[in-house]
C-alpha cells in the first residue's frame, strides 16, 4: 500500500517521537498496524486508537478491535486509517 505524506505514522524508531502527543491527537481514530514485511494489511489490523507508548523494540498500542476487545499489543509502526480504509470498512459493516 502507497503511503502518502498527510498520514502521520507513529515510529519510535524516528526520532523526537512524542507518545502523548500522538496518542491524543489520534485518540479513537480509525488506525492500521503496519508490518514490517510490507504485508497487505487486514482485518485484524484495523483498531480505534485508545493509546500508545513507546518500548524499547516499538511501540505498545492499545486498542479497540471490532469485536470490542479492547487490547495491548507490540506494533513496531501503526498509521491512520486512509479515506478509502475507512469507506471500504463501512461498507463491509452488516445494516441494522
Amino acid at each position: 500500500m502507497a503511503m502518502t505524506p498527510d498520514l502521520p505514522v507513529a515510529s519510535p524508531l524516528e526520532g523526537g517521537f512524542d507518545a502523548r502527543s500522538y496518542a491524543r491527537a489520534h485518540a479513537g481514530k480509525l488506525m492500521v498496524v503496519m508490518h514490517r514485511d510490507n504485508r497487505p494489511s487486514a482485518p485484524a489490523d484495523f483498531f480505534h486508537l485508545d493509546n500508545v507508548s513507546t518500548h524499547p523494540t516499538g511501540l505498545v498500542v492499545t486498542g479497540l478491535f471490532d469485536d470490542e476487545r479492547r487490547v495491548h499489543m507490540m506494533a513496531s509502526t501503526v498509521r491512520p486509517a486512509t479515506a478509502d480504509e475507512i469507506a471500504s470498512r463501512e461498507d463491509c459493516r452488516p445494516r441494522e
